[in-house]
């Protein structure tokens, strides 16, 4: 009897807009209980942003902004065996524009089955001679009653090597992004902290990095950014070992503005402020 093919496992990144009435609901088209919104799968190096205005056919000056970040996961049966598919979800609202064909709240927009559905996120892209990278990563602004703000000092031989950053990392396969951020405080602070709402989604795209299997590395990430509290904190410590992490600390938010920062950190303050990060 032959054994059955082992499974593989594939990683998609999905944009969907939810557009926004002036009451307040979601506008949905379809009908007969087959409701949905606008939705895309993202290309390598493209800004979700711009994913979801194409699928909803929006004018690319119109500002969207990110609520939330859903992931889905699904096997499925492939060409060479099951995969194991993992779909990080990102959407965004801007206002409405022309005739709807119903209107639902925003949470029961948010629960609507995705489109597009996880068989048709199946295929691969095709491939490229260039090596690779692209990741789904989650930081978390933590702070605590005081209002102080945790950071982590990035290690030598890691970029950004000697800045402070924000807690967060690389999303595991078959983990929810606001799991992942949870995980990553934890290891790289020793702090247990509850994972809020979504400050912004961010895209990251690079040529020329040092990358896994080579110095020549393009790298896409969709960097996902969150308001973490943290009720009971506690002295700092790194618990990860031989990680990017190397120090971590609290700050009041004086002493932050005159710590060097990395370019994550700095986006996600500048969403914060509403300002243009550096």
């Amino acid at each position: 009897m032959s054994r059955p093919a082992a499974s593989r496992r594939a990683r998609r990144v999905t944009a969907h807009l939810l557009p926004r009435t002036s009451a307040g609901a979601i506008a949905v088209t379809g009908g007969d209980g087959t409701w949905s919104v606008p939705g895309a799968r993202v290309a390598f190096g493209q800004d979700p942003a711009d994913a979801a205005r194409a699928a909803a056919r929006l004018s690319p000056e119109i500002p969207l902004r990110p609520v939330d970040c859903r992931t889905e996961f699904a096997t499925l049966p492939g060409p060479d065996g099951p995969v194991e598919l993992h779909i990080d979800r990102m959407y965004y609202t801007a206002p409405a524009a022309g005739a709807a064909d119903g209107a639902l709240a925003p949470a029961e927009a948010l629960a609507l089955p995705a489109r597009p559905s996880a068989p048709e996120l199946l295929p691969a892209a095709p491939a490229h001679p260039r090596p690779r990278l692209e990741r789904v990563a989650a930081y978390g602004v933590v702070t605590d009653a005081a209002d102080r703000v945790l950071l982590s000092l990035i290690a030598p031989g890691y970029p950004g090597a000697g800045t402070w950053h924000l807690p967060g990392g690389g999303v595991d396969h078959g983990e929810t992004v606001r799991a992942a951020l949870a995980r990553e405080v934890v290891e790289e602070t020793g702090q247990r902290g509850a994972v809020g709402e979504l400050i912004t989604i961010a895209n990251h795209h690079r040529t020329g990095e040092i990358g896994p299997e080579s110095d020549d590395t393009e790298i896409h990430a969709v960097w996902v950014f969150f308001h973490v509290f943290v009720a009971e904190p506690t002295r700092p410590r790194v618990t990860e070992t031989a990680g990017s992490t190397i120090d971590t600390a609290w700050f009041t938010r004086a002493e932050v503005a005159a710590l060097p920062l990395s370019a994550t950190a700095l986006r996600g303050f500048a969403a914060l402020t509403g300002t243009a990060a550096g």
